[in-house]
C-alpha cells in the first residue's frame, strides 16, 4: 500500500466527576429512570457509571431501545443498559427455573435464513456455525440511532471528511468484535481452494488477515453467507464510523489525546525505530512494525476491538473526495470512483491522525498490503 501523509494533534482530556446521587431514592434503575436522567441533563458517562453501580431492571428489547434513542438517550447509555440486561439474564437472582426469562441469544447454529432483528437484543454476542465446520467471526448487535459523520472533533480535519453529515440508522445490525483473523480467513481459502495469504512472516492464528484486496473481501463475505445462511457483508462507511465512535464526538472513541491511544490500538509509536519520523512519541503499545493479535487492546464502549489501528479495514463504499451528496440513511455510497474503495481505521505503521474515527482513505479495489484487512457486518432482516 502506498505511503500516506503523517501528522499529530493534541488536546487535554476533561475528567467529569460523578454526582453522589442521581436518581433520588430509586434503588433499582429502570427504563423510565434512564429517560428522567437524560432529560435532567446528566452527561452520558455519569449515567453509565450509575448503571454500573446500581441494581437494574431494564427492558432492552429492540422496540424499547428505539424508543429510548428517540427520547434522546445517548448510545453509550443504551450499550450499558444492554450489557446490564444481558448480565442479569446470565446470572438471575431468586428466580425459579420454570419462570426464568430465556437467555437473550440462542446458542449459535447454522442458519439458512437471516435472523430477524426481533430475535436479538442490542449488545448480544453470537457466532454462526459454518457448514464446513468451525464458527464464523464473533459478532455483536449494534443499536439503531443517529450520529454526526465527519470531522466533528475539529482536529486534524481534511476536506475529504467534510461536510459533516447527520446520519440515521433505522435498524440494528451486527458487526464483528475483531478484524477477521488469519485463522478465520484460512478456513475460507482452504474451503475454496485458494492459496493462503502472505502473513509477512509474523505468524498466523489470531493476527488479522492481511494482503486481502477489496475484491477478495467481497468473496469472503459471500462465502461466509453461504456457509451460515446469514446475510454477511462489509460495513458501509457510515456504519464503520458509527460503531468506531460508539457515541463519541472526539478524535478517538476515548477522547482526543494520542497519549491514551496505546491502550486501544497498534500504531507507529515509541516501539518503532526512531527513523519513523511520524511515530507517536507519547506512549508505547508494545508492538513494533507488525500486526498484533486481535483483541490485544482495550475495546471501545460497544465492545469492538482495534477500531483504531492494527490494519486498515475495507468498507463497501466507492471513493469520493468529500461527503457532498452522500447518503444519510447509513447505506453504502455506490457512486463515484468505484475503481477505488475506502479503507478505515489506520494501521500498525500509521501516525495517530490517520487512526481518528473520521480518518479515511481511498485505495484501488485490487490493491494488497500487509496493513490492509477487513471487518464484517451482518444484516438482521425482519
Amino acid at each position: 500500500m502506498r505511503s500516506i501523509d503523517q501528522g499529530v494533534g493534541v488536546v487535554l482530556l476533561v475528567v467529569l466527576s460523578l454526582p453522589t446521587a442521581a436518581v433520588g431514592q430509586t434503588e433499582v434503575l429502570d427504563n423510565e429512570d434512564i429517560v428522567n436522567l437524560t432529560e435532567a441533563g446528566l452527561p452520558a458517562e455519569v449515567i453509565v457509571a450509575k448503571i454500573g453501580s446500581t441494581a437494574t431492571a431494564f427492558d432492552t428489547g429492540v422496540e424499547q431501545l428505539v424508543a429510548l434513542a428517540q427520547a434522546g438517550v445517548h448510545a453509550d447509555v443504551l450499550a450499558a443498559m444492554a450489557k446490564a440486561a444481558a448480565e442479569a439474564a446470565e446470572h438471575p437472582t431468586s428466580v425459579p427455573v420454570e419462570s426464568a426469562e430465556p437467555p437473550p441469544v440462542e446458542p449459535p447454529r447454522v442458519e439458512r435464513e437471516p435472523v430477524s432483528t426481533t430475535s436479538w437484543q442490542v449488545g448480544a454476542r453470537f457466532s454462526d456455525a459454518l457448514a464446513s465446520g468451525g464458527r464464523g467471526p464473533e459478532m455483536v448487535v449494534i443499536p439503531p440511532g443517529r450520529f454526526y459523520m465527519g470531522c466533528v472533533s475539529g482536529m486534524s480535519c481534511s476536506n475529504r471528511e467534510r461536510p459533516i453529515r447527520d446520519v440515521s440508522f433505522a435498524d440494528s445490525f451486527a458487526v464483528s468484535l475483531h478484524e477477521v483473523t488469519l485463522d478465520e480467513y484460512d478456513r475460507f481459502t482452504a474451503s475454496t481452494g485458494r492459496a493462503p495469504v502472505d502473513d509477512g512472516g509474523w505468524g498466523r492464528g489470531r493476527r488479522p488477515a492481511v494482503n486481502v484486496s477489496w475484491s477478495d473481501a467481497q468473496e469472503y463475505v459471500a462465502w461466509l453467507s453461504r456457509e451460515t445462511g446469514g446475510a454477511y457483508r462489509l460495513l458501509t462507511e457510515a456504519e464503520w464510523e458509527y460503531v468506531a465512535r460508539a457515541g463519541s464526538t472526539t478524535q478517538f472513541h476515548f477522547g482526543d489525546h494520542p497519549m491514551e491511544l496505546c491502550r486501544y490500538g497498534n500504531h507507529a509509536d515509541v516501539s518503532v525505530p526512531e527513523r519513523v519520523e511520524w511515530r507517536n512519541t507519547l506512549c508505547s503499545d508494545r508492538v513494533a512494525l507488525e500486526t498484533a493479535e486481535v483483541g490485544s487492546y482495550a475495546p471501545n464502549p460497544w465492545g469492538l476491538h482495534d477500531m483504531h489501528g492494527n490494519v486498515w479495514e475495507w468498507v463497501e463504499d466507492c471513493w469520493n473526495g468529500s461527503y457532498e451528496d452522500s447518503p444519510t440513511d447509513g447505506s453504502a455510497w455506490t457512486e463515484g470512483d468505484c475503481s477505488r474503495r475506502i479503507v478505515r481505521g489506520g494501521s500498525w505503521n500509521n501516525r495517530p491522525a490517520l487512526l481518528r474515527a473520521a480518518g479515511r482513505n481511498g485505495v484501488g479495489a485490487g490493491e494488497l498490503g500487509l496493513n490492509i484487512g477487513l471487518r464484517v457486518a451482518r444484516t438482521l432482516v425482519p
